[in-house]
């Protein structure tokens, strides 16, 4: 049965009935811009128990706490550590809000503008003419503006980057003893055991002999009720006594730095988790949903682009290695934590949990914390954002040697530039592209089938008859697929987004033009040898098109962030000044080659022996067929073209690339369609 579609006029459609889209219907309300308004809320949630805690703290005079006064149950005036010494947050105070409260509010503003709740899960989002189309299990609507606060999904992980999980299990309990400070938050007890976790109990009191007590632990691996049970048990006995079980509260918060995969659909605004409100380090969000809520109302309400939340690239910088120590040594957590509230101001600690310290209390803050744990994640840190920058400083590196030599031997250049190319080819250059009989499974043990075996070598036969038969033909379309070829390997390398391929010729064709145009006088030559009339480049011209895309590729690179895209460009503009041959061998082997060849042992998920040793028979192949074609062209067999080896080359280098650019372009898709940002 097809979705039945509501035609009527949606301004508001909420994907989600969490907390952030409580607080934005809150922020819309407080404005009065909700009058008159056709508003949907779905989510296969009834909200009806009290399944969540929120917590922040603030001064009692912030909006925050003047917009929630009414939602807040409980307030302390002091915090402690490991049971020590409580301390005074004056001005401030730490607030709790049950989501039962919340709920509540959720409904008063249902009630008060007849807005529609559909319990159903939120399947997909599609971009129509009318709006936004927000597809169930049973119906689609049309909306103008989605709000979509939904679990969020993350992009796969690079190495420095973590999916960790804050899991904890809580009981509301009564005791039979008074408590001697009911105005006390115990944010963390580490008196537990840490099981090669970093875990700690965080303790609310909300009267004289009633308190939520809850094991929280920080890591990988979720905390089960089962293991957590006899250890909180454990706790609650040695340190309150004999007690009574009022109520439970168990779940989990992603604590993850990881980029979050949203729909690029213009008018569905991400809020909550999904926007990148939690934060990372702690796993509070309270805060940041209350500040993001309340920047899109003042957008709606001033007609402004409706923008995500963001916070500064230091405090970034700070989660990613906390993170890292909490994922590769985990028990080292618990020492990190307890320095933290020993030897700081507890209201300091919180303002750079609330990153707003300045970067001279950051380092006071910092210099107290054991120096070893962040030296070690920071060391990681380093390795996996230098790891990209490895090969384009090889390249400059052997681009300056080979120019040098060129100037000073001149006689044994050739020499040297003959054996660094055919070192570069055998090891990755033809490699790299030999192993496409292996893309279609994305095993590395299957079979070699025979029929794309002929296929493949028929795409490549036919591309040579083109050659033969329509030169200028075949060098034309050469050019369109080694643009599109080179310029998607490199843009996912890099990880840009693409604009559904756009960039890939963008960066394909500035590529080519600077080796091409670089070398003018060479490349005329090579057209001329392939029988090819059109293309002719007068050199001053040549070389002044060439520098001006160098140019235009640098400032590039400074306006998407990747030093890895600046390097390569002072790359091409030294090969400039090599050989053609030498700059295109360079590139093609040291860039390109290697740049898919890890594509490969990413998805195939083997070791550089493994998959050398698959690609060997057909790396062979692939020599023997040059060999052959070299020496038709050198018996003037194939009197078409003349016989240089540099001729042969690139007439091979086309006719073999022809079906391995096939099969890689539905590579890449495929694996861009099934694990996001894989590379």
């Amino acid at each position: 049965m097809e979705n039945q579609i509501q035609t009527s006029y949606i301004d508001y459609l909420f994907a989600g009935a969490g907390a952030s889209a409580i607080l934005l219907l809150m922020s819309l309300d407080e404005r009065g811009m909700l009058h008159g308004k056709n508003i949907v809320i779905i989510d296969p949630d009834n909200k009806l128990k009290n399944d969540k805690t929120y917590c922040f703290w603030e001064n009692s005079e912030d909006l925050i706490v003047k917009r929630c006064k009414h939602l807040i149950s409980h307030q302390w005036e002091k915090v402690s550590v490991n049971s020590n010494k409580p301390q005074l947050l004056h001005p401030m105070k730490y607030f709790y809000i049950s989501s039962f409260d919340l709920y509540k509010e959720l409904k008063r503003i249902i009630e008060k503008y007849n807005i529609l709740r559909i319990h159903q899960p939120v399947l997909e989002f599609k971009k129509t003419e009318h709006g936004v189309a927000v597809i169930t299990n049973d119906e689609t609507f049309l909306s103008k503006t989605v709000f979509d606060s939904r679990p969020p999904n993350y992009l796969t992980l690079k190495k420095n980057e973590s999916h960790l999980l804050q899991s904890f299990l809580g009981f509301v309990i009564e005791v039979e003893n008074k408590l001697p400070d009911y105005n006390c938050v115990d944010l963390m007890d580490f008196d537990v055991e840490q099981n090669e976790y970093t875990q700690f109990v965080y303790i609310l009191p909300f009267s004289e002999n009633k308190l939520l007590v809850e094991l929280t632990r920080f890591g990988v691996s979720q905390l089960m009720q089962k293991e957590a049970e006899p250890i909180l048990d454990k706790y609650i006995t040695k340190r309150f006594g004999t007690y009574k079980i009022a109520a439970i509260e168990i779940g989990n918060i992603p604590m993850s730095n990881a980029a979050i995969l949203n729909d690029n659909i213009p008018n569905v605004i991400s809020i909550g988790g999904r926007s990148g409100a939690i934060k990372p380090s702690t796993g509070y969000a309270f805060k940041n949903m209350f500040k993001h809520a309340e920047n899109i109302a003042n957008n709606l309400q001033n007609l402004h682009q409706l923008k995500v939340t963001n916070y500064a690239s230091r405090f970034k910088f700070y989660d990613r290695l906390l993170l890292l120590i909490l994922r590769n040594d985990p028990p080292s957590g618990k020492n990190i934590f307890e320095t933290l509230f020993k030897k700081n101001d507890a209201k300091n600690v919180l303002n750079f949990m609330d990153e707003k310290t300045s970067i001279f209390q950051d380092i006071k803050i910092l210099s107290s914390l054991p120096f070893k744990p962040f030296l070690k994640a920071w060391k990681f840190d380093i390795s996996v954002k230098l790891k990209p920058l490895i090969i384009p400083i090889i390249l400059i590196a052997l681009a300056l040697g080979l120019l040098i030599s060129n100037s000073v031997f001149p006689n044994q250049f050739k020499w040297v530039e003959s054996l660094l190319l055919i070192l570069g080819l055998i090891t990755v250059g033809i490699p790299h592209g030999a192993v496409d009989h292996l893309l279609e499974s994305g095993n590395l043990h299957s079979k070699i089938k025979l029929n794309f075996v002929i296929k493949y070598l028929g795409a490549a036969f036919m591309y040579f008859i083109l050659w033969l038969l329509f030169p200028n033909i075949a060098l034309l379309f050469f050019l369109i697929y080694s643009i599109w070829h080179f310029g998607q390997a490199d843009i996912n390398e890099w990880k840009i987004q693409n604009n559904n391929g756009f960039k890939n010729w963008i960066w394909g064709g500035i590529l080519l033009g600077i080796i091409l145009y670089g070398h003018s006088v060479e490349t005329n030559i090579i057209l001329k040898n392939m029988g090819v009339e059109l293309f002719q480049i007068n050199e001053k011209t040549g070389k002044t098109i060439s520098i001006s895309l160098t140019l235009l590729v640098f400032i590039w690179g400074f306006w998407e962030r990747k030093l890895a895209m600046i390097l390569s460009c002072v790359f091409l503009a030294i090969s400039i000044k090599l050989p053609l041959i030498t700059a295109f061998g360079l590139y093609f082997i040291g860039q390109h080659s290697i740049h898919g060849w890890g594509h490969l042992k990413k998805v195939l998920n083997v070791n550089n022996t493994s998959i050398y040793m698959k690609a060997l028979p057909f790396t062979l192949g692939a020599f023997l067929l040059f060999f052959i074609l070299y020496i038709f062209i050198e018996k003037r067999l194939l009197t078409e073209f003349q016989s240089q080896i540099i001729t042969v080359f690139f007439i091979f280098t086309s006719c073999i690339s022809f079906p391995h650019i096939l099969t890689m372009n539905v590579f890449y898709k495929n694996t861009f369609k099934s694990q996001k940002n894989i590379f």
